[in-house]
């Protein structure tokens, strides 16, 4: 949530801010702002609602007028508190107008300090948290802006990251990170701060990534790193700006180019993890794994991530014939759970910043307990916290909703449980098969791309339909409740998932002829208990869209169809995502949805 982005230069400041918060935007998009000072204190800020598209407009029509403005920050917005208007939005300046800040987070404490301010005459133009952070450094400033802002933070209650700018010292940039994250930039004479490893690749050549209470100082095109008021030396990465290239090339949408990215996803992932000439499992993160003695597997994640771990406990149970369960990170956070010193808690983010999930490694981590990560990010925080991991390598996912790192996720969690049932009770000759099996996946995934214009056909028939239910059970039950999750999200169209075995319970009292059923039914162990639920459906008008193995004989039990090729159970989570995240996508492309930014959403959310 909410992107971060500073520059301090030779190069005009607007063109960089903006391109910077372009590449931020899908971390939020209700508004954008951005000040630029010259190196005479002179300064100029524009803000707009709604896309940074609007902002660049702005700047356009005033950008002949300027000089250069070497130093700047910016800022675009998913509001978490009060309305999405101009004057709510970053930078926020003092009451003197000579601080400037952007922030990244929720200060709970901020109406206490808001009537502390009032209390000495202090007016608010506002109603966000980050106007009273401005107006507290004007206050307590002495010395420098460092000085300062070391000072008020201490008063501030739970996370943020800040970078402030003061007008009558143009040429110093200050950062501060406290759970949301931060990362400075460096190439040749320029120096970034932003939010997100994936602002700048283009353009800058290292980065640094900051921790809680750690102060980033930019002046005159270098930056200094403060730990507890003292200067540390930390070591920059360089970046890999093929991993962090995103093209849209011959696509409309982010979101479509990423679903027709899975093939190269499920490659990725598997490639030097598994050596397919020798059906063998050569990953040494997954070999030391299997030297611990784990008695449970605890999956601690949120929505899509949440979702591609119960399909992975579904695979520790079936594969590893290990205990596995699953908890929503927020729900972790405020539950009592009984910590085992035997289980193995793994960690899942798809947008490798997201608070909760980060809160609750702490929680675990502290007790001393065995943490994993998953998560597509270097350098995120959850994965430098936890004590290993495996990365996704699903490359740069720039639509809000995520698809391509879901299935990265599900195929992380398929390996994992193999290597681990290998040490348990898992045939070498059952493993082998299962590994030429995903071999060959990839021909099912493209089978199933190949029906994008039958897929897009069947999702117009169905895009005015106002409800869905998505039905399954067992390892498909949560691919349902994805599949529904992003029907919902890309097209704003409310759905359901169940499993079909509870259709008596509840669910038929809502199937009517406007209220289509998405039943997943491909062969396999379920599928005979599934045609009588079908049936029961059919009694009672309910229309309905089958996702069927191809070749099926009983296809005209089905209003409408989407084939898959036959294939393993284990691997059926994998085409029949790849299927209904076309369909989703379709349905909101006929709706003239926002698919790469649906509404109110952020790709990462930093707070809870």
């Amino acid at each position: 949530m909410c992107g971060i982005f500073a520059y301090s230069g030779d190069e005009n400041a607007p063109t960089l801010l903006i391109n910077g918060l372009r590449n931020l935007e899908y971390r939020g998009y209700d508004s954008a702002w951005l000040i630029a000072i010259n190196k005479n204190g002179e300064y100029i800020y524009e803000r707009a609602v709604g896309r940074v598209s609007n902002l660049a407009t702005n700047i356009e029509k005033k950008c002949k007028e300027w000089n250069i403005f070497n130093t700047g920050i910016a800022h675009t917005r998913w509001a978490t508190h009060w309305w999405v208007t101009k004057l709510n939005s970053h930078p926020h300046h003092s009451q003197n107008n000579r601080f400037f800040i952007v922030h990244n987070g929720i200060i709970e404490n901020y109406k206490e300090l808001k009537k502390e301010l009032e209390s000495k005459k202090y007016t608010f133009y506002s109603d966000t948290d980050t106007e009273i952070i401005a107006n507290l450094i004007q206050d307590e400033f002495e010395i420098d802006l460092k000085t300062t802002i070391e000072k008020i933070i201490k008063k501030l209650v739970w996370a943020y990251a800040l970078v402030a700018i003061d007008t009558k010292n143009p040429n110093e940039i200050i950062g501060v990170k406290l759970g949301s994250p931060m990362i400075v930039w460096t190439s040749e004479n320029w120096v970034f701060i932003s939010s997100d490893i994936n602002a700048l690749s283009q353009v800058a050549k290292e980065f640094t990534i900051l921790e809680d209470f750690e102060f980033v100082v930019i002046k005159d095109k270098h930056f200094s790193i403060f730990s507890s008021w003292e200067k540390i030396e930390k070591k920059s990465q360089e970046i890999n700006s093929e991993e962090l290239k995103s093209e849209l090339g011959s696509f409309e949408y982010y979101t479509e180019k990423e679903i027709f990215d899975i093939p190269e996803v499920i490659e990725n992932v598997f490639s030097g993890r598994i050596n397919f000439a020798e059906k063998k499992i050569v990953n040494e993160t997954l070999l030391e794994l299997n030297e611990y003695e784990i008695e449970r597997v605890e999956i601690i994640a949120s929505w899509s991530s949440y979702f591609a771990g119960q399909v992975g406990t579904y695979y520790f149970k079936d594969l590893a014939w290990i205990p596995a369960s699953i908890t929503i990170s927020s729900e972790f956070l405020c539950d009592n759970f009984i910590l085992d010193k035997k289980a193995l808690y793994i960690f899942l983010s798809q947008s490798w910043e997201t608070a909760d999930v980060r809160e609750s490694l702490k929680i675990v981590k502290e007790k001393g307990w065995l943490t994993f990560w998953i998560v597509n990010v270097v350098g995120s925080s959850i994965a430098r916290l936890a004590d290993m991991g495996l990365f996704c390598h699903a490359g740069v996912e720039i639509g809000v909703a995520s698809t391509k790192n879901v299935i990265a996720q599900i195929s992380i969690l398929l390996l994992m449980s193999m290597s681990m049932g290998l040490k348990r009770n898992l045939q070498y000759s059952e493993a082998r098969f299962l590994i030429e099996e995903i071999e060959l996946l990839n021909n099912a995934i493209n089978k199933v791309l190949s029906q994008e214009k039958k897929i897009q056909e069947i999702a117009k028939k169905y895009a005015h339909y106002s409800h869905f239910f998505f039905l399954w059970r067992n390892l498909l039950y949560p691919v349902a409740w994805e599949a529904s999750l992003k029907l919902k999200e890309l097209s704003y169209i409310h759905s359901e998932a169940y499993s079909t075995w509870e259709l008596k319970h509840w669910p038929l009292a809502l199937v009517w002829p406007e209220f289509p059923c998405i039943v997943i039914n491909p062969k396999g162990t379920f599928y005979h208990k599934n045609i009588s639920n079908i049936k029961e459906i059919q009694a009672r008008n309910g229309k309905i869209l089958g996702i069927i193995t191809e070749k099926n004989q009983e296809a005209d039990l089905y209003d409408d169809t989407i084939e898959i090729p036959e294939i393993s159970e284990r691997l059926s989570p994998f085409p029949i995502l790849t299927a209904l995240y076309l369909f989703s996508y379709y349905v909101a492309k006929d709706l003239w949805r926002e698919i790469d930014k649906p509404r109110n959403l952020a790709k990462s959310v930093t707070v809870e």
